[in-house]
């Protein structure tokens, strides 16, 4: 009676071990996500007037006259015109804005004025390239304001601007 006994729980356990099993040359399905897991369409690119896309990215080395062409401003001048950015009136470049002034950190204090008093920067530039001092086209401008004040602040700003981050 023990061999058949035996021999029937040998039968139930290769039984139970075949119907749960799996092959051994398979592998089990993978769950796959679905489509709302995926996205379907990249975001839009950037509009042209986005003030992001003002400058174009370099190659990392090399000196030919492509990437540096003869007669430029300054190396890191790119950095400065998309640092400005934030400060231009709206449709116009950072070329446009700094025609006329003696350097482009008074332009950038100029610009920075504007934005910071609400100020047209086309009068007060008009004001300043016609040969007034920044403080006293401010004073004609916002006559109430503490023109020396705003200016100093603005030039703070400006040089902020031209740092270079650190990181």
């Amino acid at each position: 009676m023990k061999p058949i006994s035996t021999l029937l729980g040998i039968a139930s356990l290769v039984a139970a071990t075949v119907a749960f099993a799996q092959p051994m040359n398979e592998t089990a399905p993978q769950p796959q996500p679905g489509p709302s897991a995926q996205q379907t369409e990249s975001p839009p690119p950037p509009a042209a007037t986005d003030p992001s896309m003002t400058t174009m990215q370099e190659p990392s080395g090399g000196n030919s006259s492509a990437t540096n062409p003869p007669n430029t401003m300054a190396p890191n001048s790119a950095d400065k015109h998309t640092r400005l950015a934030s400060v231009l009136p709206a449709g116009m470049s950072s070329e446009q804005a700094c025609q006329g002034f003696s350097s482009e950190d008074d332009c950038a204090t100029a610009l920075h004025t504007a934005r910071n008093l609400n100020l047209p920067f086309d009068q007060l530039k008009e004001k300043v390239t016609a040969g007034s001092k920044l403080e006293a086209a401010v004073h004609e401008l916002k006559p109430d304001v503490d023109a020396k004040g705003a200016v100093e602040r603005a030039r703070q700003q400006a040089r902020s601007d031209n740092e270079t981050p650190q990181g």
